[in-house]
């Protein structure tokens, strides 16, 4: 036993010895410059003089993270509004002065509320009657990918119109009752969407406002349940992201 803690206390006299001379003041202080100067490298790609034109060099490349709020309801229901969330990163080829081609990952929530159902049945003496349950609240969470042409028509103006494919992907769907159960819908409404963006966008230093506006064509019940439910409801959504872009070659 005194054996074992004898070489213990060995062990680590040796390695605080080796550690004095590691850390010294010499490397303590090259260890620091080194991380001033990543820091300094990082602040310099991440913060650029940068005074947006409407024309660029052809193959220059951006980066940009973006974020913002969606209004979105579901044409073919009757239903209120609903505000959501929207964030996304793009990448940015510009294959001619004036016109880039970007690449975009993004999440959005979308939907509608104070969606009422109405069931068509018959009484005991065959009379029809419409019986009204509701109100719902849709909430459609998806993944989208956004493949885009970006065209700045004036050389002198940061001022972009944009336009592509957008395609999403249900990853969550559910339609609560208020006051009742929430219910989830995701196997009964098309797991893929389509729409056509049309957005235009300003740019200010690195920062870049942006308005899109996404038209839907797919209807989203592929059940009977869902068709009673939603009956030939579609997505439609606005949105409205500040980004912030970092030119990297």
């Amino acid at each position: 036993m005194k054996r074992t803690i004898l070489t213990v206390v060995i062990f680590l006299g040796v390695l605080t010895s080796s550690q004095g001379q590691i850390f010294n003041k010499s490397n303590t202080k090259r260890i620091g410059q080194n991380i001033k100067e990543s820091f300094q490298n990082i602040k310099k790609t991440l913060v650029q003089d940068t005074r947006p034109s409407g024309e660029h060099t052809i193959w220059d490349i951006y980066i940009a993270p973006k974020i913002g709020l969606d209004l979105s309801n579901l044409p073919g229901i009757d239903g209120n509004v609903k505000l959501g969330v929207v964030g996304a990163a793009y990448v940015e080829v510009f294959v001619a002065k004036n016109i880039a081609i970007d690449a975009e990952m993004q999440y959005s929530r979308q939907g509608s509320s104070g969606v009422y159902r109405n069931l068509h049945t018959t009484d005991a003496a065959g009379t029809p009657t419409v019986r009204e349950y509701g109100p719902y609240d849709f909430k459609l969470d998806y993944i989208n990918t956004n493949y885009l042409v970006r065209w700045y028509p004036w050389a002198d103006l940061p001022w972009s119109f944009t336009t592509g494919l957008h395609m999403g992907y249900i990853v969550s769907a559910h339609a609560k009752m208020k006051h009742g159960a929430d219910k989830n819908i995701k196997r009964d409404i098309h797991s893929g969407d389509l729409a056509l963006p049309l957005g235009i966008s300003y740019e200010w230093k690195q920062w870049q406002l942006e308005a899109r506006y996404n038209l839907y064509f797919r209807k989203l019940a592929r059940s009977h349940e869902a068709e009673v439910l939603m009956r030939n409801a579609r997505n439609n959504m606005l949105e409205v992201t500040l980004g912030y872009r970092i030119k990297m070659f």
